[in-house]
């Protein structure tokens, strides 16, 4: 009697898998790039959300499995890489299913190779951040959610998700507001709430233990009243919507996708040409096909709240990482845009769309290859801890928490709190004093300014802080 182990579609999931798991741990990085992987990073020796490790919600869900693996892989970037292979692969797998195709077919291979190689699933996924493995429990939840079940408990399954993605990823929520509540008006609503709400005991009451009910509730007015009203870069805090728009476009289309935009490399141009052919054709059947897309118009309409909420709501001027979900419909969309040039069968736009692969592969692997090498904050670290540190650094309160938290031994001045910054400028000695960041103006009426060293990555790789200018003061005028 004969029987096959595993199905050639089987087989390649199983072979997509082992691909996530090697790409992402070679590419691991071991350096903090910003503030908040320095918070998860601390998190991992002591999580304690009153010190910010990490800030609220506390994505304890994400928390949990980073130190697990960690316990077992004694390397912190090796953890975190393998976390995001693994959502790397159930972003693969959800997406084919949302996209109603297998990987066995050649759709369904270009979606999960496009996905695989697009370029900032891949930097995520070896970011110390919980962005990836929220976006794995949406694409999850929206399979769950909308297309249709022949099994009731997938649907429970649904819910009792969401409720962990609320300790993975809170900001990814409205994603999915709008099938949450319409599923809930379709019967067994109790049940589902149930199935819900037990998602969500499972890291809260852990969470309630660790850091007690009224710290937890300090620790959530704090920042969700500092991300809204202060530091958060939403649409309070930074208002410009011409910027706003701009830069989420900008996220969307060449961080996202791996379109050109200005200062990006040449090799974007013929990528970006046939990526926007397939849009357009991709798009053009959708609408073609609008009465019977049924299942694509609530994703669509779940996306388009998204996008809302990171307009109005996230960072999206330094952090382009919000847009991350947004990216779902795109690779839908390209899936159906490859199966009508597929239908063709033209040699020459067969070829065209290897070189287009390619070129992926090669605007990935830049990035990559960029990712690896320290970005500009960890190379100012790297000179300070490797020289003779000034006496006295003035930057912002991050930037000096970051140097602080990596041991580099001087006094910090905060360049926002104006009595510090007197105290300085009236005390005797000016000497081996580092200003970091162009804040040159507090001092240069009264001393010349010296630029010192101007440290820079590639601001696709991160954005936030991509150059970092750093002066010394030099006598009186």
């Amino acid at each position: 009697m004969n029987s096959v182990l595993f199905s050639k579609n089987q087989l390649y999931l199983f072979v997509v898998l082992f691909a996530c798991l090697v790409s992402r741990i070679v590419s691991t990085i071991y350096y903090i790039e910003d503030i908040d992987s320095l918070r998860f990073a601390l998190s991992l020796y002591d999580y304690n959300l009153s010190n910010l490790q990490p800030h609220f919600p506390g994505y304890p869900v994400f928390c949990f499995f980073a130190k697990i693996i960690y316990l077992t892989i004694p390397s912190m970037g090796i953890a975190f890489s393998i976390i995001g292979a693994i959502s790397t692969f159930v972003i693969i797998y959800f997406s084919l299913r949302l996209g109603n195709t297998e990987i066995k077919s050649p759709e369904g291979a270009f979606m999960a190779f496009i996905i695989f190689f697009n370029p900032m699933i891949w930097l995520m996924g070896n970011r110390y951040m919980p962005d990836l493995m929220g976006l794995a429990l949406v694409s999850a939840i929206l399979y769950l959610f909308i297309l249709p079940q022949t099994n009731k408990n997938n649907l429970f399954a649904g819910y009792f998700f969401t409720g962990v993605l609320l300790g993975t990823r809170l900001s990814y929520f409205p994603l999915i507001i709008i099938p949450f509540f319409k599923n809930l008006q379709e019967g067994l609503s109790f049940k589902k709430i149930a199935f819900f709400l037990l998602g969500i005991i499972i890291w809260l009451l852990p969470l309630l233990f660790f850091e007690g009910f009224e710290s937890l509730i300090v620790s959530a007015k704090k920042q969700t009243v500092g991300h809204f009203t202060e530091f958060g870069g939403t649409a309070i805090t930074e208002n410009n919507w011409a910027n706003r728009l701009l830069y989420t476009i900008e996220s969307i289309w060449s961080d996202g996708l791996g379109g050109y935009w200005v200062q990006r490399s040449w090799q974007t141009l013929f990528f970006s040409f046939f990526l926007i052919s397939l849009i357009v054709v991709g798009v053009f059947t959708i609408v073609k096909n609008w009465r019977h897309e049924k299942y694509l118009r609530r994703i669509i309409r779940c996306i388009i709240l998204y996008f809302l909420w990171v307009l109005f709501f996230q960072n999206v001027i330094y952090k382009s990482r919000h847009v991350l979900p947004i990216l779902l419909l795109f690779f839908i969309i390209l899936a159906i845009g490859i199966e009508f040039v597929l239908k063709k069968k033209s040699k020459l736009l067969n070829s065209i769309t290897v070189i287009f692969l390619f070129s992926l592969v090669q605007i990935t692997s830049n990035i990559v290859g960029d990712h690896k090498k320290p970005v500009a904050i960890s190379q100012l670290k790297d000179d300070l801890f490797n020289s003779s540190s000034p006496k006295t650094i003035v930057s912002t309160p991050l930037i000096n928490f970051y140097l602080q938290t990596h041991d580099i031994d001087a006094s910090y001045i905060n360049v926002l709190k104006q009595d510090q910054i007197t105290t300085l400028l009236n005390s005797a000695s000016k000497k081996d004093i580092l200003i970091v960041g162009n804040f040159t103006k507090i001092f240069s009426e009264k001393y010349k300014i010296i630029q010192s060293k101007t440290y820079y990555h590639n601001p696709y790789v991160n954005r936030m802080w991509s150059k970092i200018e750093t002066f010394s003061l030099s006598g009186n005028k």
